[in-house]
């Protein structure tokens, strides 16, 4: 698996994990009630969940660990370590958004 599609898995499962929550505020503030069948998805929220923490801990290998050593084509580069690591603190900013947005969520409504 590349870097890049480690990272780009798990931001997008964080997202799908919060949406359950994230989804009908968003269309209450904006006026938009037909959508609050988001909300229905939370029991698929664990799963995400746990396949965000797997996509980051691949993120982290590849970053930090045993895969941070050189890019895929065998060249190791400042430029493509940077990048690695870049992708993997954004995919931390985005699944620590999915795991605690439905308990700040409270208090924002």
């Amino acid at each position: 698996m590349k870097p890049i599609y480690a990272a780009a898995g798990g931001i997008v499962t964080a997202l799908l994990a919060a949406s359950c929550c994230i989804g009908p505020l968003l269309f209450l503030l904006f006026g938009i009630t037909g959508l609050g069948f988001l909300a229905s998805i939370a029991w698929f929220r664990p799963y995400l969940l746990g396949i965000t923490a797997a996509l980051c801990f691949v993120s982290y290998r590849y970053a930090y660990g045993k895969g941070a050593d050189c890019a895929d084509n065998g060249r190791c580069g400042l430029r493509t370590m940077r990048i690695k690591k870049v992708l993997f603190w954004v995919l931390i900013a985005f699944a620590l958004f999915g795991v605690g947005f439905p308990y700040v969520a409270q208090w924002l409504v």
